[in-house]
């Protein structure tokens, strides 16, 4: 078997965790790194054998022994990085957002669609067996006509003025942060699992801290990313919806939770308990479902590395999601997040904070 040769760009949290999962993969060797400190370059080279490092992006996207890049650069380099890879004939893996705005993740789309070339976005939390067993539940008609889909995404290490992270600066992390950082990924699970679409949004967008302090100038910066944001939503079908993430929420550190209200009955799941899936019934006893291999012998062989009883946590689910892609890429399938749906999650925030600012419902053509 050919191997993938895997250049990643940014070694930050989540290019390790990229880095961690892709020597898991079969058929995939990392071939080279990119981030701006020699020093942790020099380390990670040391420690994984890596043959190229590199604190010029440009160098690793050019190097002739890489087939594919990972992306896991800050928001305002994602379109930069992304359209050069694509046109030095690579294929893509990115973080998200892929870019600032709806015109950049638009241009990147509309390329990834011309050159051909495989291009996916990590939402990741598609990949947790028990969403997979969730999306297999609703499609085969489990819980009924779905009539509802609702949920929260809360975290709290931006809780006081005084935490800092560059996400909090429009200029490098784009104009929305908490609705672009994990509202994102609460859109996509509700519109995967359901197999439905958000057709029109009413948005409430708030930054709760105008000012944070810097710690590395201990001086006062204005902030005019969000805080917070909650939407009601109306699904495809007129299903309704709502939702809310927070990255102010104390004691909530990755608190993804949705659920899915059927006419038969109601599926729950949460990433910080990603093993179990409750389904919800009235006249009867609720049940909280275990992850067994003999729910659904051939999804849980694709995407659970360990028997019942080994959790299998956030590591594993981007795991999963970057063997998805590779796996597709060598069968020419596109059964994975794309860019062009990458472009519709931001499109789909965008509008939310439109309708926000506009204090209207906000319907979505796209």
């Amino acid at each position: 078997m050919e191997l993938i040769r895997v250049g990643i760009i940014g070694m930050g949290m989540i290019g390790r965790v990229h880095l961690d999962a892709l020597r898991r993969i079969p058929g995939v060797v990392v071939t080279a790194l990119c981030d701006s400190s020699e020093e942790k370059l020099q380390t990670l080279q040391a420690a994984f054998g890596i043959k190229h490092v590199c604190t010029d992006w440009q160098e690793l996207v050019n190097l002739p022994d890489v087939d594919a890049i990972h992306n896991c650069t800050p928001n305002h380099m994602h379109h930069q990085v992304n359209e050069a890879a694509l046109r030095a004939g690579k294929m893509v893996f990115s973080e998200k957002p892929l870019g600032i705005n709806p015109q950049e993740t638009g241009e990147i789309a509309r390329l990834a669609q011309e050159t051909g070339l495989p291009a996916g976005v990590n939402f990741c939390y598609r990949y947790y067996p028990m969403v997979q067993w969730m999306k297999q539940l609703i499609s085969q008609g489990e819980i009924g006509e779905v009539r509802a889909v609702h949920g929260h995404y809360l975290q709290d290490w931006l809780m006081f003025a005084e935490d800092f992270d560059w996400r909090v600066d429009s200029s490098i992390g784009g104009s929305l942060r908490a609705l672009a950082d994990i509202g994102s990924h609460w859109l996509d699970l509700a519109e995967y699992v359901t197999g439905l679409k958000v057709e029109r949004v009413f948005g409430d967008v708030a930054t709760i801290h105008p000012q944070r302090k810097n710690p590395s100038t201990g001086a006062l910066v204005d902030v005019d990313t969000d805080d917070w944001a909650t939407a009601l939503l109306q699904f495809s079908g007129s299903v309704k919806g709502n939702f809310t993430v927070s990255q102010i929420s104390g004691g909530h550190k990755n608190d993804f939770h949705i659920e899915v209200v059927g006419s038969k009955a109601s599926l729950r799941w949460s990433q910080e308990n990603p093993e179990f899936l409750l389904i919800g019934k009235r006249g009867g006893v609720n049940q909280l479902q275990y992850k067994e291999a003999e729910l659904a012998p051939e999804l849980f062989q694709e995407f659970s590395s360990f028997p019942s009883g080994h959790p299998e946590g956030y590591g594993d689910c981007v795991k999963n999601s970057i063997q998805n892609f590779y796996a597709c890429a060598k069968d020419n399938r596109n059964d994975y997040p794309t860019f062009e749906l990458g472009h519709r999650i931001t499109q789909l925030t965008t509008a939310i904070a439109q309708s926000s600012k506009e204090e209207t419902w906000v319907t979505c053509t796209f």
